[in-house]
């Protein structure tokens, strides 16, 4: 009897040993999709800071910030918007296309939703100075 007793232990044995190890492999250890950030809008919390662990969540949400940059460019469109760290203040960096063809690039306080700066790019080289053929 003590024989039977060893076999069925060494058989229960190695079931668990299989079927654990099945168990593991078949486990997906890989991210879920809920656990990536969006590629098109990063998060907050993904976003490290100047000491490489995670940045705090901004007190202004991403859309707050266009809302803002919008209100300074009526009639605009968004293109981007993004949060960075720039000496230690978070901004989002926010570029709106405006209809007479330039380009403006915010940066709002992620803290205060307040416009940090702005700058103006117009394209539009045809003016006197300017070039508008590539011949050159």
């Amino acid at each position: 009897m003590t024989k039977s007793k060893i076999i069925a232990g060494l058989a229960t044995a190695t079931l668990l040993l299989v079927g654990g190890g099945t168990a593991l492999a078949a486990t997906d250890l890989s991210p879920s999709p809920a656990a990536s950030p969006a590629e098109d809008r990063p998060t907050a919390d993904a976003t490290p800071s100047a000491t490489g662990s995670p940045a705090a969540a901004p007190k202004v949400s991403r859309e707050q910030a266009e809302r803002a940059a919008l209100a300074k460019v009526p009639g605009g469109r968004v293109t981007s918007a993004e949060l960075e760290t720039e000496d230690g203040r978070q901004l989002w960096d926010v570029e709106v296309d405006a209809t007479d063809g330039t380009e403006h690039e915010f940066d709002i306080d992620a803290a205060t939703g307040a416009v940090a700066s702005e700058e103006v790019d117009d394209d539009d080289h045809s003016g006197p100075g300017g070039d508008d053929d590539d011949d050159d």
